[in-house]
């Protein structure tokens, strides 16, 4: 189980401050994000309007929903996880789950993994998203990241825009995912639109 090869959205609390998911949808269009995941660093409580104004936006766009790191907040079969390294062992839940990695080794732990549907890969290039931010991997590491990998599809993530987009694919990447390039600019749609033009 998977999703389709293009941008992967993050929906960051902060980043997307005051944007509504269905008229920012709806402004991407023709484009869509092959999945979107809800990332709430430092919020304990479930943002519940949030959450639901993003099933609404996605579910008839059939755009996986995917919350990160939040095991308590899943309520729904269809919503899928993505979890980090510390973030302990995969659940069974019925949707995606994802998994972060850094390394050769947790690339290879993850690939072995029959509950990790997709992996996470970075960060690539240098990242404002995260303020604990691990140093680039680089696009050479990306590749063998993909290699290791095998059939389970990787995401590439962290300081990726439109000025190393196409060299990401080029590495083999599932998917690219993003949150400053789109959500940092003065028009995000117009930004994701802009993204999606460059996947190939």
């Amino acid at each position: 189980m998977s999703f389709r090869s293009g941008i992967y959205l993050i929906w960051d609390l902060a980043a997307a401050q005051g944007l509504d998911p269905e008229v920012f949808l709806q402004a991407c269009a023709p484009h869509q994000p092959v999945a979107l995941q809800l990332r709430a660093k430092g919020h304990s409580q479930r943002p519940d309007e949030l959450l639901s104004k993003l099933k609404a936006a996605c579910e008839p766009r059939h755009i996986p929903l995917i919350i990160n790191d939040r095991l308590d907040w899943l309520d729904d079969d269809n919503l899928g996880l993505h979890l980090g390294q510390e973030d302990g062992p995969s659940p069974p839940i019925p949707g995606l789950l994802g998994r972060s990695t850094h390394s050769l080794a947790q690339v290879r732990a993850a690939t072995q993994d029959p509950r990790v549907d997709h992996l996470g890969f970075g960060p690539i290039a240098t990242t404002a998203s995260k303020t604990n931010a691990l140093s680039p991997r680089g696009l050479e590491q990306l590749g063998a990241a993909v290699t290791a990998a095998g059939a389970k599809p990787v995401v590439a993530i962290g300081g990726i825009d439109a000025s190393n987009l196409v060299q990401v694919q080029g590495q083999g990447a599932h998917a690219a995912a993003i949150i400053g390039a789109v959500f940092n600019a003065a028009d995000p749609a117009a930004a994701f639109r802009r993204l999606c033009g460059l996947w190939r």
